[in-house]
């Protein structure tokens, strides 16, 4: 099975990253996005207003041989959204909040969302297996421990722990490796980007000092095929690829 995660910046990087689709929708099974949005024309971000605001659509037009499921945590703002292959054998796709609660913004600060994790569950082999996709809570300019990241990590681990099976959990947490809040997902799953010495999650168009943001954690019992950070610019971040069983 093959997996790729991506913050996808709202498509400021829009032909780029549509080339990137067509070329790995025949050998991709699931694509876990982050920074997705699907808005009406009558209704834009409150906080995003550079994105393209329905880049939904034109994901779909390229991702026919795929369902796409979005999981936003705020109306009108990005989303998580999950691609799966069609004939994949979905079992269940829903969104579980680890921090606050749906539409909790407060104002034009994204610092308040509400944060969900979207997971999928699907059977292969006479294996349960659960993957859950990230976008973790935001601060500006900041990446450490605060008391929303920490409450956020031991929701996610709670809820990986209660499934019994192969777990991954990918996407854009928004954290630094050396946190207590990677630290607590850490004691059950392991952590790919420091096992495989990464120096850096982000493309070039990223101007700040951080360079990681992005990850892709697994648990004991699932089999590595192969993991790499993808070097193709079509985002402030880099795509993350895992092939797994």
């Amino acid at each position: 099975m093959k997996l790729i995660t991506l913050n996808i910046w709202g498509g400021k990087v829009f032909e780029p990253l549509m080339d990137f689709f067509k070329k790995h929708a025949e050998n991709t099974d699931i694509f876990c996005l982050q920074e997705v949005f699907n808005n009406p024309p009558h209704i834009k971000s409150k906080v995003q207003h550079d994105k393209k605001q329905d880049i939904y659509k034109d994901l779909e037009k390229i991702l026919v041989d795929f369902d796409g499921y979005m999981a936003p945590s705020q109306e009108g703002e990005e989303s998580l959204c999950m691609w799966i292959r069609k004939g994949f054998g979905v079992q269940e796709i829903a969104d579980h909040y680890v921090y606050r609660w749906k539409n909790a913004m407060e104002g034009n600060d994204a610092s308040t969302y509400g944060i969900n994790i979207q997971y999928l569950k699907f059977s292969k082999k006479g294996k349960n297996y659960l993957v859950c996709n990230l976008h973790g809570h935001w601060t500006p300019k900041f990446k450490g421990d605060n008391p929303a990241r920490l409450e956020q990590s031991k929701n996610i681990k709670k809820f990986l722990d209660d499934f019994d099976g192969p777990k991954v959990l990918c996407g854009d947490f928004n954290v630094a490796p050396d946190t207590e809040s990677m630290a607590i997902l850490e004691t059950s799953m392991r952590n790919l980007i420091k096992e495989n010495w990464v120096d850096s999650t982000r493309s070039h168009l990223h101007k700040g000092e951080t360079k990681f943001a992005d990850y892709v954690m697994v648990s004991p019992g699932v089999k590595i095929e192969r993991f790499e950070v993808m070097q193709d610019t079509v985002s402030d971040h880099l795509p993350l690829f895992l092939e797994f069983n």
